[in-house]
């Protein structure tokens, strides 16, 4: 009987448990770091006359697929402001047609001026 017991208890902690790891990762949690970790090779097409390398577009695709929802993509676009902010040699036309020049569609622009909570 007592095992009994205890089987059903361990089993409604293992749902609990997974219940909240759903919702943890539901909202979204974009790790700022790892988004400038992802583009940090895009920084020579940022700030000079280069084309992308291939690396800075999988960084690209990276972030993408980092916020696949409205809420990750508003997290994702802060995360990107403020790293621009950071960089004073920044180019806004580079940092605008970036995704373009990689073939990848983003759901936002990557912009310094851009209005993340729209």
């Amino acid at each position: 009987m007592e095992v009994e017991k205890m089987r059903n208890v361990v089993a409604t902690l293992l749902v609990l448990i997974t219940i909240i790891l759903m919702v943890q990762r539901g909202e979204g949690i974009i790790n700022c770091d790892e988004v400038e970790h992802s583009l940090s090779p895009c920084i020579s097409y940022l700030t000079q006359d280069v084309q992308p390398y291939p690396s800075c577009c999988n960084g690209v695709r990276n972030i993408k697929g980092m916020a696949p929802t409205l809420s990750d993509q508003k997290s994702l676009c802060i995360c990107l402001m403020n790293a621009a902010k950071r960089y004073s040699n920044l180019k806004e036309d580079a940092l605008q047609t970036l995704p373009h020049k990689c073939g990848i569609k983003l759901d936002f622009p990557i912009s310094t001026t851009f209005n993340c909570q729209l």
